[in-house]
């Protein structure tokens, strides 16, 4: 995995406020209560959550990130962060220690067997708890650049309702998002074959994250860059 692009896209990212909100809003009808944020990064999406849950544990393997993220998020009582992967974390055995809502952004897709870490969200959240899932979308787009980031694979939205599933976990919906950042993907990674995020196209997409999200809020996407996933542990099991 390049390590070295992680860190650079992540660092792009943290900079991209209104692709950060973006992201976020597509979700957000759907966070509720405890919030358990696996991948957590250097909390782009961490500060998101912490507005409307009442209690975010923000998960996080690489503790550079974790550090980036505790500088901004550190002060908040009703945040906390964790080290670690997934699989280390013990399934709660008291009901009161599970989760709400399980959220990953942009994770899914650099775990090789996504079922099983779909089955370890699904273990931390109670009862009717709902798992969200936003991962890269399309394909015909995976080239260069997901290989530099480690990333499986490229999702459809019915790979991942079909991941989801054979977790055991109850598909609610899936919507895709951005087309216009697919066509720019596809061009970066697949045609000319780029390494690194380019920072420029980034900043200047940032821009018209404004425009770009209301016409998606009128009309869906059939496909996008990215998709976001929405399934519940079921409450009879």
């Amino acid at each position: 995995m390049g390590t070295g692009v992680i860190d650079d896209s992540l660092v792009t990212l943290s900079e991209l406020y209104d692709y950060n909100h973006w992201v976020f809003s597509t979700f957000r009808r759907h966070v509720e209560g405890r919030v358990l944020e696996v991948g957590a990064g250097t909390g782009n999406i961490t500060r998101f959550l912490s507005m409307i849950a009442t209690e975010v544990v923000a998960l996080e393997p690489v503790p550079g990130f974790r550090s980036e993220a505790d500088k901004c998020l550190g002060h908040m009582r009703h945040v906390s962060s964790r080290s670690g992967y997934l699989h280390e974390m013990a399934v709660p055995a008291e009901p009161g220690a599970m989760f709400d809502t399980v959220v990953s952004c942009n994770v899914l897709e650099h775990i090789e067997d996504d079922v099983a870490a779909l089955r370890q969200m699904r273990g931390q959240l109670r009862p009717g708890g709902k798992v969200i899932t936003f991962v890269p979308a399309g394909p015909v787009a995976f080239g260069q650049l997901d290989r530099e980031l480690g990333h499986f694979r490229r999702y459809t939205r019915a790979s991942l309702r079909k991941a989801y599933e054979a977790a055991g976990l109850e598909w609610v919906e899936g919507r895709y998002s951005n087309l216009v950042g697919l066509a720019g993907w596809w061009f970066n990674s697949v045609v000319l074959r780029r390494k690194h995020v380019p920072v420029r196209q980034a900043v200047s997409f940032n821009k018209l994250v404004p425009l770009l999200s209301a016409f998606e809020r009128m009309l869906p996407m059939p496909m996008g860059q990215s998709v976001v996933g929405v399934a519940r542990r079921p409450i009879k099991e």
